[in-house]
């Protein structure tokens, strides 16, 4: 009997939540105005929220690796995980050199 998995669920609900702090991360960003908010505070919200969307990013991909080493039935969320996290580090690496 094959032991029953769920590491491509994880990895998808990361990836999710990765999209969506990233929008969170962009709305904050857009709607910051200097001379009302503080810049440390900015800094330190984006610098924690960066850090938190990293550590994600890492546990997603680690949980997709399970997932391809456990030969885990192909449905949407393991297709989501496998092509997301390449095309979201992709997406990652040309937005910071366009910086």
């Amino acid at each position: 009997m094959k032991k029953e998995t769920n590491y491509k669920s994880w990895s998808f609900r990361l990836l999710v939540y990765i999209v969506l702090l990233n929008i969170l991360s962009g709305y904050l960003a857009y709607n910051y105005f200097p001379l009302v908010h503080s810049a440390e505070n900015f800094y330190i919200r984006m610098m924690g929220l960066s850090i938190i969307i990293f550590l994600l990013l890492v546990a997603g991909i680690v949980f997709t690796i399970f997932s391809v080493k456990n030969k885990e039935e192909k449905d949407y969320k393991y297709k989501f995980s496998i092509y997301g996290y390449p095309i979201y580090i992709v997406f990652s690496v040309i937005v910071s050199f366009l910086q």
